[in-house]
Parts: structure tokens; C-alpha cells; sequence
């Protein structure tokens, strides 16, 4: 989650803009063999990277329409409650792998574009609402906007590098 700022609606999008067209952009510099082929440590393709984005891309999605984030994630209560990022992942990860190239982009622009339209039908003051506004977590006071940032723009820069690694060799 992004440190907690007041966004308006129109900054928040284009900054998600900015940053969708630049990671999109660096994408699109991969081959297919780069983007499935070559593994980090933990096994991870580049592949593997967008499809984590997109999980969690869609857990904001459904957030903010007021939906179970967990169950959007396809996440079990135990990976979810125990809050370890780590175990979610590789979870995604494991679940998601078989899936095609073609299909994991396609999920990412999907996904990513129910979030934008989403954000577009919100006012600068839902964007700024604490995060329980949108959830059953009473204590999370947190604006939801720090959660959007840092699940789109931010997670795409977060995640360039290590692709960039994976590919580099």
C-alpha cells in the first residue's frame, strides 16, 4: 500500500495511465520467449509477474465495488488471514502458471480496465474514504486510494525490475 495522500480522481487516473502505457510499453519490447521462458530463483517467469499483477489489480477492482477482495483473489481464508504476502503469491503463482501468454495479457487489460472505469464512476471524496468504507476491517482507517496506488502504478514499477532481471539472464 502506497503512503496515504489526497489523490483526485483525474491525478489518480493518470497516473494509472502513465504508469499502465510505460509497463505496457516495456512489455512490449519482450518476446514471447522472454516473457514465459527464463525463471527467477523462485521459478517465476515474466509471465508469472503480470498475472500476480493482475490478481491483485482485481482484488482493488472488487474492493471497491464492495465485493470479498479474498474470494476475487481466489484466495483461501487461511493465505488470506495469515497475511503473508509471500504464501498469497506463490499461491497465485501456482494457480495461474499453466495459463497462456495470450490469455494472461488479456486478463491484465481486462481486469485493469473494470479498475479504470470503476475509479472514473468515483468522486475525489470516495477515493479518499478509509479503507473500511469498502470492507468488513473496522480498524483500517486508511484511505483506499494508498491501496489503488499501490496496486497498480507503484506494483507495475515494483515488478519491472525483477522481470528485467528474469530476462537479462
Amino acid at each position: 500500500m502506497s503512503d496515504a495522500q489526497h489523490w483526485t480522481q483525474s491525478e489518480l487516473l493518470a497516473q494509472m495511465e502513465s504508469g499502465w502505457n510505460d509497463f505496457l510499453a516495456y512489455l512490449a519490447t519482450l518476446t514471447p520467449e522472454q516473457m514465459t521462458g527464463p525463471t527467477d530463483a523462485a521459478g517465476w517467469t515474466a509471465k508469472d509477474h503480470v498475472m500476480h499483477l493482475a490478481v491483485w489489480e482485481q482484488g482493488i477492482a472488487a474492493l471497491l465495488n464492495r465485493e470479498d477482495r479474498r474470494e476475487a483473489m481466489g484466495l483461501d481464508e487461511a493465505a488470506w488471514d495469515g497475511h503473508d504476502y509471500d504464501d498469497m503469491n506463490g499461491l497465485i503463482r501456482d494457480r495461474e502458471a499453466g495459463r497462456s501468454l495470450d490469455d494472461v495479457m488479456q486478463a491484465f487489460r481486462d481486469v485493469h480496465g473494470q479498475l479504470v472505469a470503476r475509479i472514473s464512476a468515483m468522486t475525489d471524496a470516495d477515493l479518499n474514504r478509509p479503507y473500511s468504507a469498502y470492507a468488513d476491517d473496522p480498524g483500517n482507517d486508511r484511505p483506499v486510494v494508498g491501496y489503488i496506488v499501490g496496486n497498480t502504478f507503484e506494483h507495475y514499477a515494483e515488478h519491472q525490475p525483477w522481470i528485467e532481471k528474469i530476462v537479462a539472464g
